[in-house]
């Protein structure tokens, strides 16, 4: 803008010029050079009017009344903020703009109308998809990047795993997962191709099984079923006895790398070198910003379908948080105030708020939920109860009789 405003300056004074050479040309040159000559002079002065308020014109401190609100900026502050606060922020008379207005309460009823509740949701559905368009994907995932690399580094990532692991082998269900692992153990050592393998390994490893193999004699597919029917023998044992050795130097195992998790500096410091070699490892990055654009696509798509969730929620919380509820404006002490919103029950609804009516009430909703009416139809069941009760007064006459 200032270049803008020194360019229509340099014009000006480039059209008086012209027009002041060539004054004897036309008789409207005179008038061209009056005006563009009014023009420099209103720019120059709009000019020093305004810089004269913030600074010296050009530097220049022996102008005087120049440089005005630096030089009274404590007296302006002063005579503002006394202002400010005998007229608008006096205690007495925020209270008193509260009782008057009520906005609370009137903002609360605004947003209960379904239809203003729909206004907000609606231009907060669109501000959040203009929103979406605006951001800059790049400044995004380095923000995002940067507070989960800062929260990882403010975790004890070693005595949290140590926690989480506390958690996990309690009531050995960590039992589980070694389960898992016998039982794929257990389906790779009964293929053909673990055999084979198996077979291969003895031969190679032993000269002379192979030159028996060699000779036509099948030892080394003997000894790998012998080695495939051990192993698959000690994994059934292990599966089949809850208290077998193998289990207990598990749970050995586990307990002691907990405890040095928690206890340990050695093993603590490795936890630590592996949590920062992840935050420098580049597909940290990569993955928190698939993250942001997953997030960013799914929330796109669902702000532009008519059964937006997002839409839905919006509108489904407007005005319910303080729905029922009034705004009391307290004087605890001379010259404190104190201004809260609080429900207020009538009287003769007081006793649903006793725990007592409310179990019993919870009671029956969950017995109506479990046991719907078989009779919808209010006017049937009223002409039947009406009939039931004839037919009830009948009999006790005939027997009255």
């Amino acid at each position: 803008m200032r270049l803008v405003a020194t360019g229509f300056l340099l014009l000006a004074v480039l059209i008086y010029g012209i027009s002041t050479f060539f004054g004897q040309l036309h008789p409207s040159m005179g008038y061209v050079a009056a005006f563009s000559e009014a023009a420099v002079v209103g720019a120059i002065a709009d000019w020093f009017a305004v810089v004269a308020l913030f600074r010296h014109p050009l530097h220049l401190k022996f102008i005087p009344h120049t440089a005005i609100l630096p030089a009274n900026k404590g007296r302006i502050a002063k005579g503002l903020s006394e202002f400010i606060l005998q007229n608008f922020l006096s205690a007495e008379a925020i209270v008193a703009k509260i009782a008057e207005i009520g906005s609370a309460g009137r903002l609360r009823a605004w947003l209960l109308q379904r239809e203003n509740a729909q206004k907000i949701a609606a231009l907060t559905t669109r501000f959040l998809s203009y929103g979406m368009g605006v951001f800059d994907d790049q400044r995004v995932r380095r923000f995002v990047h940067a507070a989960v690399v800062s929260k990882l580094q403010e975790i004890d990532v070693a005595a949290a795993a140590g926690q989480v692991l506390d958690v996990l082998t309690e009531d050995k269900r960590h039992h589980a997962v070694l389960d898992e692992v016998l039982r794929l153990v257990d389906e790779a050592m009964a293929s053909g191709e673990t055999r084979d393998y198996i077979a291969k390994a003895v031969a190679a490893e032993s000269p002379l099984i192979d030159a028996i193999r060699r000779m036509g004699w099948q030892l080394d597919e003997t000894i790998a079923r012998k080695i495939i029917n051990g192993v698959a023998r000690s994994i059934e044992e292990v599966r089949n006895d809850p208290d077998h050795a193998l289990r207990r130097r598990f749970d050995e195992f586990i307990a002691g790398y907990i405890d040095k998790l928690k206890r340990d500096d050695g093993t603590r410091l490795k936890v630590q070198r592996i949590r920062d070699e992840l935050i420098r490892n580049p597909a940290l990055e990569s993955y928190i910003g698939g993250l942001w654009q997953d997030f960013r696509a799914w929330l796109t798509r669902d702000l532009a379908d008519r059964e937006s969730r997002v839409h839905g929620a919006i509108l489904a919380s407007l005005g319910k948080e303080f729905a029922g509820r009034q705004v009391l404006v307290e004087q605890q002490e001379p010259g404190v105030w104190l201004v809260r919103t609080a429900l207020v029950v009538p009287d003769n609804e007081l006793w649903l708020h006793q725990p007592k009516a409310r179990q019993d009430l919870a009671h029956a909703l969950d017995r109506a939920q479990r046991q719907p009416a078989k009779e919808s139809d209010l006017d049937a069941t009223l002409k039947r109860l009406e009939d039931g009760g004839h037919r009830t007064g009948k009999k006790a006459s005939t027997r009255s009789q």
